[in-house]
């Protein structure tokens, strides 16, 4: 019998505070001091993950029988395949990315207008042949079309920053407000540019950013990685055609995902920087599933061994990075109750410990966290991607053009 949400608010508050209680049970993730603000932060990554589930709405209990089926026939065919026994070996080699167009645009975040433009270019992605759900993803109406909105100075060549955002982001807005844009562009005065994940922003189809991603359909999570990650990579290679010859790579949440799988296929990054990752998706499906998925009745119980064997070719546990261990960097939440602190810990260990900063606080305010620009102020530096001179921005009066 399903129960409304209601019931869930102890359940909330009871989690929350484990994010206390729980910390301390890995020795190297700081314990915390309990605060009503770090405990309102906790509760309001719980409160994030209710609503949006809601927003989306819950899968039939027939919708999770047949994505159950679809993810043990996508196993079959990646150990047919011996994808498993070599996740790399999934991962396409992208093309370079010749034909695109740039449109200028801008957008408010509150009492500032930023001026940007908008990469666009056809992904050309597409899962190997004879992949369970190939076609359904492809036939997708809007996520063919990939997007990045880019912010680059004029003069001599700069470092670049790929900025990759998380989920429920993706509009230039959003983006804008949610990133360190400010500090990456004209503090430190590096070009920028922000792909858009699949499924996201002008890529999406649903009322929420990333909605799509919510349901069940642990196939199309696979496809949708793989996506992202192609996508990322073509953007990397126009950022060298422009004539970029220093790149830094930072993710959050998702994008923290998607740019630690990128760090283990591209082996000329400068630095790749994650926040707040998301690295084992199984575990984060299994953490952050809709309430009322959770009274349905056991005959149709996710397998999540299942799960985490196909999504296996594109985790970032599962692949060895090709960034040098002092270019790795992590910031992470120890109260985080979206991505739960054994998740950058898997990550800080799988890249062979090297510099991570706890945070005290949570997942969703994480990005606005005071901690944040220091820290990534700190790796850029040490990196070496920081232009000393400053000069103005580009002013973005070109019509749309192809390059």
């Amino acid at each position: 019998m399903l129960t409304f949400p209601a019931e869930q608010i102890g359940t909330f508050l009871t989690e929350a505070w484990s994010a206390f209680r729980g910390a301390s049970q890995y020795r190297e993730v700081p314990s915390l001091e309990p605060r009503l603000g770090l405990l309102g932060e906790a509760v309001l990554d719980r409160t994030f993950t209710l609503g949006t589930s809601l927003l989306i709405g819950v899968p039939l209990p027939e919708q999770v029988r047949r994505q159950y089926e679809a993810a043990l026939e996508m196993r079959a065919f990646l150990e047919e395949g011996g994808f498993l026994e070599d996740p790399a070996s999934y991962h396409q080699e992208p093309p370079d990315l010749d034909e695109v167009e740039l449109e200028p645009g801008a957008t408010w975040v509150g009492l500032r207008r930023w001026h940007y433009e908008t990469l666009r270019f056809e992904s050309g992605f597409a899962p190997p042949l004879g992949t369970p759900g190939r076609e359904t993803w492809l036939a997708h109406e809007t996520n063919g079309q990939a997007a990045a909105y880019v912010l680059e100075h004029e003069g001599r060549p700069r470092p670049w920053v790929v900025a990759v955002h998380g989920f429920s982001m993706g509009t230039p807005m959003v983006n804008f407000a949610g990133m360190p844009v400010r500090m990456l562009h004209e503090e430190l005065g590096l070009n920028v540019v922000m792909p858009v994940l699949p499924l996201h922003g002008p890529r999406g189809s649903g009322r929420v950013s990333g909605g799509e991603v919510m349901q069940p359909d642990y196939v199309r999570m696979v496809h949708l990685f793989a996506q992202a990650v192609w996508d990322v990579r073509r953007v990397l290679r126009w950022v060298r055609a422009r004539g970029g010859e220093q790149i830094g790579l930072y993710g959050i949440s998702m994008g923290g995902y998607v740019s630690s799988l990128v760090a283990s296929l591209e082996s000329d990054l400068d630095a790749v920087i994650v926040s707040i990752p998301m690295v084992d998706f199984a575990t984060s499906a299994q953490d952050n599933m809709p309430w009322i998925m959770q009274r349905y009745d056991d005959d149709i119980e996710v397998d999540w061994e299942a799960v985490r064997a196909i999504t296996q070719v594109v985790s970032p546990l599962a692949l060895t990075p090709k960034v040098p261990k002092a270019r790795r960097f992590i910031f992470a939440g120890i109260a985080d109750r979206v991505v739960r602190p054994g998740q950058p810990r898997a990550l800080w260990r799988h890249w062979g410990e090297p510099e991570i900063e706890w945070f005290s606080g949570g997942h969703v305010l994480g990005m606005m966290n005071p901690a944040l620009e220091p820290f990534l102020r700190k790796a850029l530096e040490q990196s070496g991607l920081r232009h000393r001179k400053r000069s103005s921005s580009r002013k973005n009066t070109r019509r749309t053009q192809r390059s």
